[in-house]
């Protein structure tokens, strides 16, 4: 998969310039025999501003458009919104406990520890991966995916109604969602800390960064993220 980002300050100005870059990445491959898919390629606008499609082509087929695009995993929407991404992986989750359930149930014979160790090592990297970009999303996304670990979590052990969730949690020795965001956004800064690439460090410095709407920035809480940005084509 190939992603091509131009950046301008209009619709018209970022589709020229990325109309050039398909044009020139079109040349290198009829130059080394490659063929390019446009049933396969998506054009996606990322803007605060109203979306205006302006037709981007590959060998004179239009691209066709999507508010949509998933890139190394993690789905993006134009307005940079995470609620897209937490649904599929939600979605992905439920299919992957149906077909397990009978594992993982209550009327599973399987002990308790099995339990959790299969829920840490197929369930669990669901949900965790790109976790410090999706960590940035709305309370309430993240609760989507907080409410699937509670479903777990009691029906692994087949608490009672009225045992709370957070006193499973503590019992089981399992990290909640904010908890694992947190833990996950240090390790990440750490790595950038120490990273031998220098440039690295700069993607710490929010200093300078605009803010917009009354969206948080990820520094406000849960630790410090990185945020990744691209334009799909």
């Amino acid at each position: 998969m190939t992603a091509i980002l131009a950046v301008g300050r209009s619709h018209e100005e970022t589709a020229r310039s990325l109309q050039v870059s398909i044009n020139k990445v079109k040349s290198w491959t009829n130059y080394w025999s490659i063929k390019l898919n446009e049933s396969k390629s998506v054009h996606i606008n990322f803007s605060n501003k109203r979306n205006q499609y302006i037709p981007i082509s590959i060998n004179n087929a239009p691209i066709s458009y999507s508010n949509t695009a998933k890139y190394l995993g993690i789905t993006l929407n134009a307005k940079l919104l995470l609620k897209a991404h937490v649904k599929s992986k939600r979605e992905e989750l439920g299919l992957k406990y149906k077909k397990m359930y009978w594992l993982l149930g209550k009327h599973s014979t399987f002990s308790t520890y099995n339990k959790l160790l299969l829920y840490k090592q197929i369930f669990k990297p669901v949900w965790t991966y790109g976790i410090q970009l999706w960590g940035c999303a709305k309370k309430t996304n993240i609760d989507i995916i907080q409410r699937f670990q509670n479903k777990v979590l009691r029906n692994v052990v087949n608490a009672p109604l009225y045992f709370r969730n957070s006193d499973l949690h503590r019992d089981l020795d399992i990290e909640t969602v904010d908890q694992a965001i947190e833990r996950f956004a240090r390790s990440h800064e750490q790595r950038l800390l120490h990273h031998v690439n220098v440039e690295t460090i700069r993607l710490l410095d929010n200093t300078t960064l605009e803010r917009r709407l009354k969206r948080t920035k990820p520094f406000d809480s849960r630790g410090p993220k990185l945020i990744l940005v691209y334009t799909l084509t």
